[in-house]
């Protein structure tokens, strides 16, 4: 069976369940389950119709009554429209494709390369911070209040706005009651689960950081904790190079760059029965530790456990200890958008070169649009007027609209001209913007300009009256003002 044949199988299950739960009442998510980093973003693309669609507006109590029917009837039509849809959907869902909705839970500034996929429309991306280490630059009960705002509320709003859950240095204290939640999100849910490296990941470092292992999200990793141990050496072996994910980007461990054991650091863990390890890590000392390690549940739902920290191999290290992680690996991108496509079990690209030019030009051009809109605002501030610009800025978006779903169909040479076209209209209409720029700042200049004069003119007349002038008089030492 193709990784088409289970996205088929996959919706269609799906379906049948969304069918036979949308007569009974249900409630709308609140409006308070917001992205922290990004403008809410409501579910796109085709492949969003195989989920229930949310109505509009920020209703809190809108309801779906069930209509005055017979139960045993509603029972069997409810079945036999199901049925019927999940066959359309079985024969067509290997020809739709849309957005992979993922749930970042942990550490923000360790947060690549999924910050950098903001920018790809692929992926649908809310961010949750829910770590305790200084990185956090927040109190705790302030990581708490987050996670209370930002994560899904119910089961539901997990399921229907999410495909992949990530949990990248998150503090099992911080994630609390939702770790139940999301687990089920696995299991019942078919949704993909990657579990990072770090302090606070697998077996933890301290009583501040606990273990996951006898947690429900624990019980789901292909991997057994061992507690309270960071190794901080390593050098990768590939033990499947030929696994699609693996196969996907150019490990080139020749490079001293890459295989600098800065970047393995790493939580030691044990394999699971049945699990399959795809890479391991040797220490300096000797030891073994898987790295990356996989499983994939009879509900087709994928889990993945990278030992490593992730930001680490997004990032090259420097030549020196105070900027060994200031540089971005030239893969990140792709390293964790193949991960996300494969967790939500859909065929890893394997075209690495026209790939990840298509992601890099996504990234430059929305990159390049939000600076020119900043640029656009900065000049209004000042009065000018930017209807001209603001035109040409709807063709771009209106370019890069049609490109997106060439992209979601994994049509990357057509989706990557037409993004080149898009950056050629950025490039004409940034000129522009300089232009108008600098017209708009000569008048600033020219106002503070004769501001400037104008108080050297007033400073050098009080300076000659008073220091000059003065001295052309004789100073004498009775006045012409005598007693009487």
């Amino acid at each position: 069976m193709t990784p088409m044949d289970n996205l088929a199988r996959r919706s269609a299950t799906r379906a049948v369940l969304i069918w036979c739960r949308v007569t009974r009442p249900r409630r709308v998510r609140p409006p308070g389950f917001l992205d922290p980093t990004r403008e809410i973003h409501p579910r796109r693309g085709a492949y969003s119709q195989q989920r229930v669609k949310r109505p509009s507006g920020n209703q809190r109590d809108v309801r779906r009554m069930n209509p005055r029917a017979d139960g045993l009837a509603t029972h069997s039509l409810n079945a036999l429209v199901a049925c019927a849809f999940a066959a359309v959907l079985t024969g067509a869902c290997a020809l739709e494709d849309g957005t992979i909705g993922v749930l970042y839970v942990g550490c923000m500034t360790r947060s690549q390369p999924f910050s950098y996929m903001r920018s790809d429309p692929l992926f649908s991306i809310s961010f949750v911070i829910a770590t305790l280490r200084d990185w956090a630059w927040m109190p705790e009960n302030e990581v708490y209040r987050r996670v209370r705002l930002y994560m899904p509320r119910t089961y539901q709003d997990l399921v229907e706005n999410f495909d992949v859950t990530v949990l990248a240095n998150a503090n099992r204290l911080a994630v609390g009651t939702h770790i139940d939640k999301l687990a089920r999100g696995v299991e019942e849910g078919g949704m993909g689960l990657l579990m990072s490296g770090g302090w606070e990941s697998y077996g933890g470092t301290g009583t501040a950081y606990p273990p996951w292992g006898d947690t429900a999200i624990g019980r789901l990793l292909p991997t057994e904790d061992v507690i309270d141990i960071w190794e901080q050496s390593g050098c990768p072996v590939f033990d499947k190079p030929d696994h699609e994910l693996i196969h996907s980007l150019p490990w080139n461990l020749n490079d001293p760059m890459l295989a600098n054991p800065t970047r393995w650091h790493h939580n030691p863990v044990t394999l699971k029965p049945g699990a399959e390890m795809l890479a391991h890590v040797i220490s300096d000392h000797g030891s073994e530790d898987p790295l990356m390690v996989t499983w994939q549940f009879p509900n087709e739902a994928r889990v993945f456990a990278l030992t490593s920290e992730i930001n680490l191999l997004c990032c090259l290290p420097g030549p020196s200890a105070a900027t060994q992680y200031s540089s971005p690996w030239e893969y990140a991108i792709d390293l964790g958008c193949n991960l996300m496509i494969y967790l939500n079990n859909r065929p890893v690209p394997q075209d690495v070169a026209i790939v990840h030019a298509a992601r890099l030009e996504m990234l430059q051009v929305a990159t390049r649009r939000s600076l020119l809109m900043g640029l656009l605002e900065f000049c209004e501030s000042f009065g000018a007027s930017t209807r001209k610009l603001a035109s040409q800025i709807g063709e771009i978006d209106a370019a890069i609209a049609v490109a997106k779903p060439e992209y979601l169909q994994l049509h990357f040479e057509q989706m990557l001209e037409t993004y080149r076209s898009a950056g050629s209209l950025l490039d004409a209409v940034e000129k522009d913007a300089i232009k108008l720029k600098n017209a708009t700042l000569a008048w600033v200049y020219a106002v503070e300009w004769l501001a400037v004069t104008a108080t050297g003119m007033v400073c050098a007349f009080l300076l000659w009256s008073l220091m000059v002038r003065r001295a052309l008089y004789k100073e004498v030492h009775v006045t012409a003002l005598r007693n009487a």
